[in-house]
């Protein structure tokens, strides 16, 4: 800064009073080349959870406290089920000292644990049961007491729907609406031929708002719901997926499901159906979407397209932008994303650590073998936020990469017995973010490409009959995809008309990387990782990077698990053991734009 005020007297003193307003404008240019994003971490003190963590998530930040629930598996016979996952919910205080901590075993005897849900500034308790004799899926819920952990009161019958035969399946989601305000039940209560929900609308007192059961029009087996969403209007919006069925495996011997177009149909508060909605792609093929609610009540569905009928080459960008109370398309908005832009094809052309040769070597085996399930790379959108400034919108979306495969291994102990190990392998791979800017109108302005490659392993094992399993589900509206993957994908917000993005990234990679240029794979995030923060100006696209803070052997930063409240956010750290507690600690990052 000094020196930037020394030019400017200098060239003062060499030019004439009509220059001076020249070079008064060069003078604030270059000071705003000095404006960055600062990054302040406070971090809270060690602590150790139970053995066996394989979930967690932070509930919710508010000025009570932080509240962390965190699930351990409990160890039980793979005949029966493989392992069990308990939850328990901790209070931190704003030094991240821990209040209290609740396990709710006696007050959910009975019952299966949902999850803890913040509504207006409450925080409550949900779970369920399933009669088998009544043939009835019940939904109970209890406020909890945040100065001490303890239920208010018995838990509370919500919802009570019969099922018609024992096998129907049932799934619950719990959803905060109306600014946190108000909850949404929606419970899957569809029989093997039939795909019925049931919807519902609740305050903070479980006072029943609206309620709903809605039939829907599909075909049972090819319709995957994608999304609810009740509006400020009062409608109710289904988005899902229509499927189809393909061969995979090189030797096309089993079939499965693959996303073939979108489907959206309106229906009233009351679960009578209004409006099917054309959704326009025109010639391209939808990859996939993320459904938003604006404030003044309309539907936005963004999300990625392909010109081939594969969908394996990403060609572009759409944003559709739904009245839902005329049940019409208002705006349609479409963006080609081709080489000249980016400046290459989105092909992975990182450069791979020499820890992931041997994983790269037995998945390649699994495949070859068939017995990897592999789920396709896609762009998935992880936020839409709407810039308060203008009523313009931020959209970030990364290339995520699922797959699974199991071996088994035999070994003779020392007493001579032969015991069986079987592993299942849980690959995930987190590469390149995609940031799309879109006026108020839904017209797309800029999109930038940002170059990133993360890889993680999760390995779950059982012998002789009994150990661990890691649930794991990433698709579908009913999803609980749990912990995985702890270290991968990050996490964002929008203050002060800058976009910050914090992730894990390789050590080497401290330096912004344009698109086409070549970035190290983050795999061993104990060693080789470091905290960075990207900050980048919504409207013209540029991007700062900087470090924050560097992971080691003891701790490790999960940014895609953090909490956004303003310009703090909460990260938890962790490092997994086999055989001991998991250790675990808390941080806040305050994030500063100037």
């Amino acid at each position: 800064m000094n020196a930037a005020v020394f030019i400017l007297v200098n060239q003062l003193n060499q030019v004439s009073m009509r220059k001076f307003i020249a070079v008064l404008a060069g003078f604030f240019v270059c000071l705003a080349s000095y404006a960055q994003t600062t990054y302040k971490v406070t971090w809270g003190e060690e602590m150790k959870l139970k053995k066996g963590t394989s979930d967690m998530e932070i509930v919710v930040a508010d000025n009570s406290g932080v509240y962390f629930t965190e699930g351990h598996l409990k160890r039980t016979y793979f005949s029966f089920g493989g392992a069990s996952t308990s939850y328990t919910l901790y209070k931190f205080d704003k030094n991240f000292a821990e209040v209290w901590d609740k396990d709710y075993k006696k007050e959910l005897k009975g019952l299966d644990f949902h999850s803890f849900q913040p509504v207006g500034d409450d925080l409550f308790l949900f779970a369920t049961d399933y009669i088998k004799k009544e043939r009835t899926f019940k939904v109970f819920g209890a406020r909890i007491d945040k100065n001490s952990g303890d239920l208010l009161g018995e838990m509370q019958e919500l919802g009570s729907y019969e099922l018609e035969s024992k096998k129907d399946d049932f799934e619950l989601k719990l959803e905060r609406i109306n600014d946190g305000k108000n909850i949404l039940m929606v419970v899957d209560i569809s029989n093997k031929d039939r795909n019925t929900l049931g919807v519902s609308v609740m305050d903070n007192k479980f006072k029943v708002k609206e309620r709903a059961v809605i039939n829907l029009s599909y075909e049972k087996y090819h319709f995957a719901l994608e999304d609810v969403k009740y509006t400020t209007s009062g409608k109710i919006v289904i988005l899902g997926r229509e499927m189809e069925d393909v061969p995979v495996g090189k030797r096309k011997k089993r079939t499965k499901l693959v996303f073939k177009q979108y489907v959206m149909t309106t229906y009233d508060n009351k679960g009578k159906k209004e409006k099917d909605i054309n959704l326009n792609a025109g010639e391209r093929f939808v990859i996939g979407g993320k459904l938003v609610e604006e404030p003044g009540g309309e539907v936005l569905l963004a999300g990625f397209y392909s010109n081939e009928y594969k969908k394996n080459v990403l060609n572009g960008f759409f944003m559709n932008k739904v009245d839902v109370v005329k049940g019409e398309l208002v705006l349609s908005s479409f963006k080609e994303i081709n080489e000249s832009m980016l400046g290459k094809p989105l092909d992975d052309d990182s450069e791979d650590d020499d820890d992931m040769k041997a994983s790269k070597k037995a998945s390649k085996k699994a495949e070859d073998d068939d017995e990897a399930d592999d789920f396709p790379n896609s762009f998935t959108i992880k936020s839409v936020d709407v810039n308060p400034a203008d009523g313009s919108y931020v959209i970030t979306a990364e290339i995520s990469e699922y797959r699974r495969y199991s071996y088994t291994t035999s070994s003779r102990s020392t007493n001579g017995v032969w015991q069986t190990q079987t592993t299942t392998v849980h690959q995930f791979r987190n590469k390149d973010i995609l940031v799309i800017s879109a006026d108020k109108d839904a017209k797309i302005r800029w999109l930038n490409a940002i170059p990133k490659s993360q890889y993680e392993e999760v390995r779950s094992s059982h012998t002789g009959g009994m150990g661990f399993s890691f649930y794991s589900d990433y698709s579908g509206y009913f999803a609980k995809g749990g912990g995985m993957p702890y270290y991968s994908s990050y996490s964002s917000l929008l203050t002060n008309g800058q976009l910050v993005l914090l992730m894990n990234d390789h050590s080497s990679n401290n330096v912004v990387a344009n698109y086409g240029d070549k970035v190290k794979t983050v795999s061993n995030f104990k060693k080789r990782s470091s905290v960075y923060g990207l900050s980048i100006d919504v409207n013209t696209g540029k991007i700062n990077k900087k470090f924050i803070v560097g992971n080691d052997e003891e701790l490790i930063m999960m940014p895609r698990h953090a909490y956004v409240s303003k310009n703090e956010v909460f990260v938890p750290s962790w490092k997994q053991r086999t055989l001991a507690k998991t250790q675990f600690k808390m941080a806040k990052i305050i994030v500063n734009t100037k």
